[in-house]
Order: C-alpha cells, then sequence, then structure tokens
C-alpha cells in the first residue's frame, strides 16, 4: 500500500475511532437511562422537581379511578388504584376514604413522612409540601360516593434512588475521557501503521548507505513494498551499480595510465638508445669508412622515425581519449570504401608481404562515419597484420556484411593469433599478446587501441577472436545509416 493511502486511512481513522467509541458510550448511556426509565424499576423519584411530575401523574391516576369506581356504583378497591399505578416505582400511596378507612400501597411512610402529612392536613388543601429530604403531595377528590383525600409520599429521595441528572453527568464525563483515550490509542496504532513502514525502508536505506561507505559497492537492497520506497531502493541499486562501474573504470583507467607510463618509458628507451649509440659511434671515429657513416646516419634516422610515429600515435590516442580528437562523419558506403582501399593500397602492401584479399563485400551497405577514420582504422589493421605474420607472404581477408540494424566489417588475417587470455586485453594501451616487450620494432602498442577509440566514436563496437583456421579475426559493427 502506498503511503500517501495509509496516511488518507491514518487521518480517517483518526477522527472515525474516536468518534465511534464516543457515539458507542453515548448509546450505551442512553440505553442506561431509558431501559430502566420505561421498566419503572431502578430509578424513581429523583428530586423536588420530579417528585412534582410524578406526584401530579399519580394523583391524577388515582383520582381518575375514584371518580371511575364512584360513577360505577361500587367501592374502589385497592387492585384498581394498583393498576393505575403499576407503572411507576419509588413512592408510597396512601389513600383517606369518607369512612375514615386509610389503604396504603408501596412501603409504610416513616416519621419524617407523617410529620409532612399533618402539616398537609393542617392546610387542607391540594398541593405539596416538602423539607428537603421527604415531600408529600396531597389532593382532595370529591366523588359521588364521598370524599376521599390522597397522599403521595416521596421519602429519602436523594439517598435512597440514582439522579439521572447525575448519570447524565457522570455519563458525559465518561465520554470525553473515553474520546480523549480513543485519540491516543489511535494516534499510537495509526503511528505504528503508518511509520512503521517508513522506518523500516529508511533503516534498509541507512543500511546501505554504511555499506557504501565502508567500500561494499555490490550491496543490493531487497525490499519487498509496493510504495514509494520501491522506486527508491531500485534507484539505489542503480546507483551502487553505477559507482561500482565507476569505481571500476577509474580503477582500470589507473592501471592504463601506469601501463601507459611503462610502455612510454620503454619503447622510448629502445630507439633512443640506439640514437645515442650511433651518434657516439659517430662522433668516436668508430666508422671509419663512408658507407659505414651513412649507414649510421640511416640507422639515426630510422629510429627518430620510429620515435616520431610513436609519439604520434600517443598524440592522436590521448586527444581520442579526451574526446579532442576531431572527426567529420558523414554519409558512405562501407563496402565502396573498402574497394577503394584494396584497390588503393593493395600493391603497397604486398611490398610489405601482406596480400588483401577482396571477401564477401556488399554494396549499399551505408554508416555515418568518418571516411579517414574508416581507412585509418583499415590501415592499423593491417599494419599489425605485416608485424606479426609468421610467413615470408602473410594475408588479409576484408568483407563487409549487413546484418539487420548494424554493417559489420570483418578483417581475419593468417597470423599466429592470440592466446585465448590475452583477446580481451588485445585492445588495451601498450598490450602486446608476446609479453616481452623486447620487440618494440613491432609496434607501440598503441595502434588496436586507437582502433578501438575510432569505432567506439563512431558508434560501433569492435572484438577479436582466433580465427577457425589459425590466424586473428576483428569484428567491427557500425549503425546502419536509417536503420
Amino acid at each position: 500500500m502506498l503511503i500517501k493511502k495509509r496516511l488518507v486511512i491514518s487521518n480517517i481513522l483518526m477522527i472515525a475511532i474516536p468518534s465511534i467509541v464516543a457515539l458507542l458510550i453515548v448509546f450505551v448511556s442512553l440505553a442506561a437511562i431509558w431501559i430502566p426509565s420505561v421498566q419503572r424499576n431502578n430509578i424513581g423519584v429523583r428530586d423536588l422537581e420530579d417528585f412534582e411530575r410524578t406526584g401530579t401523574f399519580m394523583l391524577t391516576q388515582v383520582e381518575g379511578k375514584l371518580q371511575e369506581t364512584a360513577a360505577a356504583g361500587r367501592d374502589p378497591k385497592i387492585s384498581d388504584v394498583s393498576a393505575a399505578l403499576r407503572q411507576v416505582t419509588g413512592y408510597t400511596v396512601r389513600v383517606a376514604s369518607p369512612t375514615g378507612e386509610l389503604w396504603t400501597w408501596g412501603d409504610a411512610p416513616d416519621a419524617e413522612a407523617l410529620k409532612l402529612e399533618d402539616a398537609a392536613d393542617q392546610l387542607n388543601g391540594d398541593g405539596i409540601i416538602s423539607n428537603g429530604s421527604h415531600a408529600v403531595a396531597t389532593r382532595n377528590v370529591v366523588t359521588k360516593a364521598g370524599d376521599y383525600r390522597v397522599y403521595i409520599y416521596g421519602s429519602e429521595i436523594k439517598i435512597r434512588t440514582w439522579p439521572a441528572k447525575n448519570t447524565v453527568k457522570w455519563s458525559l464525563i465518561f465520554i470525553f475521557i473515553m474520546f480523549i483515550i480513543g485519540i491516543i490509542v489511535a494516534n499510537k496504532f495509526l503511528t505504528r501503521f503508518v511509520f512503521q513502514r517508513i522506518r523500516s525502508a529508511l533503516d534498509l536505506l541507512a543500511s546501505g548507505v554504511r555499506q557504501i561507505r565502508d567500500g561494499n559497492l555490490k550491496i543490493k537492497l531487497t525490499y519487498d513494498g509496493k510504495d514509494e520506497f520501491a522506486p527508491i531502493c531500485e534507484d539505489f541499486n542503480d546507483m551502487a551499480r553505477r559507482l561500482e562501474e565507476s569505481v571500476t573504470l577509474i580503477q582500470k583507467q589507473e592501471q592504463n595510465r601506469k601501463e601507459l607510463l611503462a610502455g612510454i618509458s620503454h619503447d622510448l628507451r629502445s630507439p633512443l638508445t640506439s640514437i645515442k649509440a650511433y651518434a657516439e659511434g659517430l662522433e668516436d671515429g668508430i666508422a671509419t669508412t663512408p658507407e659505414l657513416q651513412a649507414k649510421y646516419v640511416r640507422m639515426i634516422q630510422t629510429k627518430a622515425d620510429e620515435m616520431e610515429h610513436m609519439i604520434s600515435n600517443l598524440f592522436t590516442f590521448s586527444k581520442m581519449d579526451l574526446e579532442e580528437y576531431p572527426s567529420y562523419p558523414e554519409k558512405m558506403d562501407l563496402g565502396a570504401h573498402l574497394e577503394l582501399f584494396i584497390r588503393n593500397e593493395g600493391e603497397a602492401y604486398k611490398n610489405k608481404g601482406l596480400i588483401l584479399h577482396r571477401e564477401m563485400i556488399e554494396h549499399d551497405s551505408l554508416i555515418w562515419a568518418d571516411p579517414f577514420q574508416i581507412r585509418n582504422i583499415i590501415a592499423n589493421i593491417a599494419d599489425n597484420s605485416v608485424k606479426y605474420k609468421v610467413n615470408e607472404t602473410g594475408n588479409l581477408y576484408i568483407s563487409c556484411q549487413t546484418q539487420e540494424a548494424m554493417v559489420a566489417l570483418i578483417l581475419v588475417d593468417d597470423g599466429p593469433g592470440v592466446n585465448e587470455s590475452s583477446l580481451e586485453r588485445l585492445f588495451d594501451v601498450f598490450y602486446r599478446s608476446d609479453a616481452a616487450r623486447s620487440n618494440p620494432h613491432k609496434g607501440s602498442g598503441l595502434g588496436l587501441a586507437i582502433v578501438k577509440k575510432m569505432v567506439q566514436q563512431m558508434g560501433g563496437t569492435i572484438e577479436a577472436e582466433n580465427a577457425d583456421d589459425g590466424g586473428l579475426r576483428i569484428i567491427m559493427k557500425f549503425p546502419k545509416y536509417g536503420g
């Protein structure tokens, strides 16, 4: 459940629960008052005001029965009066008949009630007389059968009965207290209902943050909820993954930087040492003949050319690594460009001992690329095949195929191939599969690294694998133009 929904439900229940509790208490309190008032067995005369209403009602009922029996020409019976008063409790009724007979319903009046009765008789009228704790209502009833005097007694009215007003008062106090308790209980329950989920999610996130702080970038949060924290935990996992990738990349770049420095130091030292040796030979007069002197000069020039080529490649790689190498992409037919390269450069590579073979080359294989960089890519791979050929004459097979939304450029030579463990690092800076750097004349180790940078700059991918019949196969894929 979403936390937003939990909050809405919490707000509703925060009002609803105490209100329901209060309504239940009100219902119970009203029932406690109403039921006894109907049954007339618990609550009777309460105070003078209630006694006046009840006494008047009782006097009227008794008078009615006396008039009814007199009109019927018979004497009233106790049962007649009892029937009229059966719904009223908490009283004493006495009736004095014309013959002086005294009828009593209820408990016998005590001394205090009798004193009030004497006082009422002296007044000889209708009404109510009270001394605070006792009350007497009297009425003279004149019938055809004679005159009757009726007495209604309310004895110890404040002590022996439970006041309904007190019931209401204490009920209201109880309702208020229970309402407050309901709010407190509802608040605790709803706080647990809403914030326990929030707390558990925050604890999970805090634990993940501590794991990352301690260097554990492989941390992955598992959150089963489907609320607002679910995407946050997913983003956290994505962040941890990207941090791990970034750290791995930084470590790899640091390793590459160290290898780059080591490679530069090694590969520049060899030609510099040769140049220094030949220069000292010329200076010391070791080359005594013009032919030998010319040879020394040529060797110095050759080593200087090697250094210039190495520095040029290093400059190119650095520019591409900084994404500052100029690129001028355009729509081009890769198949037609390969045909042109083989036609223009085939003879030159043949003289170097490498024959370029045209394999399956599809035309109309359009890509968005820089033609100059495509030429450099093919030339770098061809130069690499020349350096590592095992026979006097090597072969390089060039093909171009359209594969769905990609165009594949495939170059396969018949050289020695590469160890499987070295394939993944073949495009790293200054990496040579022959591990021993005693052969810097075979290249600086930058050629294939530059090729990879160029391919990636044009949105392509590159991979290397050993050919089935020996040799190395390099596969490059470029996005098809308009695909």
